[in-house]
Formats: structure tokens, sequence, C-alpha cells
């Protein structure tokens, strides 16, 4: 009944607003918008239903499996070089916990590029995992991305590689970015389709999708994805230790 009372009483709201728009319209002498503006709302209406549905998605998603989530974050917190393009950039929808004793975090991001009709966003679904080693600042850009992003030096793969892939890292700190990304696991991102870019940064490995995740088995598939990617490196990462190099940093 107070689903039903919930949904009568928008209904109302909607029909009052539309009307007394339609009202103030006709007061005004704007008679060619009369016919245009109650579009608007039913636009409007659909914009804050699939918000809302998005919302109960990722909720959802954390409560079935004991996890954290809560609606927004500041992306001024993240220590990646994808937070720092663009403009307009928004964190949301963040979920929080542990997988196999190792923190975990998923979340979605989006930035903006130009403005006016030359504006463009990009979306990305995060999956981030903290290990115990440090490594330095590293990025694997998946070169079929809408995006691409280079940190400090390019750093030459084999050629078998080069098509699919281009890997950076600050200077003086190229083998350790190859100790990571050796052939053998280039080869199983290829072989699995991996298909994501992938950021090393403050003890952190972020998996970027490249887009919004709407459903339950996309997020799964997605997950188990990325969660292969961390089963193929966690001894690794939580053993590598890297020191400055003199004065040349570990990240930028």
């Amino acid at each position: 009944m107070e689903y039903i009372w919930k949904r009568w009483q928008f209904w109302g709201i909607l029909a009052g607003a539309i009307i007394s728009s339609v009202i103030i319209l006709i007061l005004l002498g704007v008679y060619e918008m009369i016919f245009a503006f109650p579009f608007f709302f039913v636009f409007l209406y659909f914009i804050l239903i699939e918000s809302k549905i998005r919302i109960l998605f990722w909720k959802q998603f954390a409560e079935l499996n004991g996890w954290k989530y809560k609606d927004r974050s500041d992306p001024s917190q993240e220590q990646g070089i994808m937070f720092r393009q663009g403009h307009g950039r928004i964190i949301h929808h963040c979920i929080e916990g542990m997988i196999d004793e190792r923190n975990f975090r998923i979340f979605n991001y989006n930035f903006s590029i130009g403005s006016g009709k030359h504006r463009k966003t990009y979306f990305y679904t995060i999956f981030a995992f903290k290990f115990d080693g440090t490594f330095p600042h590293i990025y694997l850009n998946d070169k079929a991305y809408s995006y691409s992003i280079r940190i400090g030096e390019s750093i030459p793969l084999p050629t078998e590689f080069e098509k699919s892939f281009s890997l950076s890292a600050p200077k003086e700190y190229e083998i350790e970015a190859l100790e990571i990304f050796t052939p053998d696991v280039l080869v199983s991102l290829l072989d699995n389709k991996f298909g994501h870019d992938v950021e090393f940064v403050n003890q952190e490995m972020l998996i970027f999708f490249d887009g919004q995740i709407s459903g339950s088995e996309q997020l799964e598939r997605e997950f188990k994805r990325a969660l292969g990617l961390e089963d193929l490196l966690d001894e690794k990462l939580d053993r590598f230790k890297t020191e400055p190099i003199g004065d040349m940093p570990t990240s930028l």
C-alpha cells in the first residue's frame, strides 16, 4: 500500500507541475513551448528512475556479499593518473570489502573532455586491490580503449605485444614495470581477452572497465576477470619492494 501511495503521489506531483508550467507559459505568451515542455518532465522522470535503479543495483550487490556501500567519494583523494583527467570528475556507487583476505574496492568513475557540443564524457567501472608490497607508478594501456594514457616514460614491449598494449612508468623505473608485466603475464591477458587498462599506484592495482556495468551477469563476469589478474600477480606484488632511485620519484 505504501508503494502504491508513493507511486501515485509522484504522478500527482508530476501532473501538477506540468499543468502549472503550461499555465505559466500561456500567461507569458510562449505558446510554441507548450507542447514540448511536458516531454521535458517525462525525460527528467526517466533519468531519476535510472539513477535510483543504479543505486539499488550496487547497494544490493554490496549487501548480499556483506560489503560496505556509499553513494559518493572524492576523486581528489585518489592517487591514480586517471583521476587527473579532464573535468567534472565524479566517483559514485562505491563498494569496499575483503575477498580472500584482501582489501578491494569497486566504484564507478566518469570525467569529461571539452565543452559544449565538443564535450565528451568517459565512463569507467573500477576494480581496485590492495597489496603488501611497494611498487612504482605503472600504467598499462589497452590500445583498444577509447581514451589513451601514458605516465612518465614509454617502455618498449616485445613486438608481439606492441599492437595491443603500451606500458609506461616514471623514469628510471622501467625495469620494475617489466618485472611485473612479464611476457607470460601479457600472454595471459591476451589469451583471456582481458581488454582493460591497469594502473599500479600507492600499493593498489586498479583495473579499468571501459563503460558502465548495468547487469549482475556482466558485473560477475568482469569481477571474476579482475580477480583472475589479482590471483596471477598477488604473490609477486605482495613481495615487491621498490626503493627510490636517487631523487627520482616512484610516482607521478
